[in-house]
């Protein structure tokens, strides 16, 4: 027969995987040493979304990527008014210059737009890219400030704040987290 605290854990494990989040083993040593010891459970959550909003890593991220997105905004529409600009243009030629003329001016216009598209399209995706390199920065060291926090309060187990229904105060960590990441990587390079 299984204890009480033994259902705890499967409970919560069970909802972490349901709910599609994160829980975040603590130690590797403590996880494996669960089984075959009776380690206490000591709950901590974290609110990884406010952590990400309100970090100095997060918002320097934020701010990062906002930067790099209006560039390339600007950048498209620059050129998608030009070649508009020569679409109309080409429209206002279109009585004087022979069906052929127009046609091939016309196709190569129309290579010019395909060219745009798949510029946009690569810089969106470099922009992901750089976007993810962040968040991987962010996550190394989270990783790191959580783990530490954890070992200070003798934590076991830590569940993302969205996952849960109802906890005690003090078992909320985020502020501390923050705190701790704010210090280790107070800015993302991107």
């Amino acid at each position: 027969m299984r204890s009480m605290r033994t259902w705890i854990i499967a409970l919560i494990v069970a909802t972490a995987t349901i709910g599609g989040g994160i829980a975040v083993p603590v130690h590797s040593a403590i996880a494996q040493t669960a089984a075959a010891k009776d380690v206490p459970l000591v709950v901590g959550t974290l609110d990884l979304q406010t952590i990400l909003k309100r970090s100095k890593a997060g918002q320097s991220l934020e701010q990062a990527l906002l930067a790099k997105s209006k560039a390339i905004n600007a950048e498209i529409g620059k050129t998608e008014q030009g070649l508009r600009a020569k679409r109309q243009q080409l429209e206002q030629q279109r009585s004087s210059l022979p069906p052929a003329d127009f046609q091939a001016k016309l196709a190569q216009l129309e290579k010019e737009f395909d060219a745009l598209r798949k510029s946009a399209s690569a810089k969106r995706k470099e922009l992901e890219l750089a976007r993810n390199k962040g968040l991987e920065q962010i996550s190394k060291t989270l990783d790191i400030v959580i783990r530490d926090i954890a070992e200070k309060r003798g934590l076991t187990l830590i569940i993302n704040k969205s996952l849960v229904v109802l906890a005690a105060e003090n078992w909320d960590i985020t502020t501390e987290v923050q705190k701790g990441l704010d210090t280790k990587l107070p800015k993302v390079s991107i």
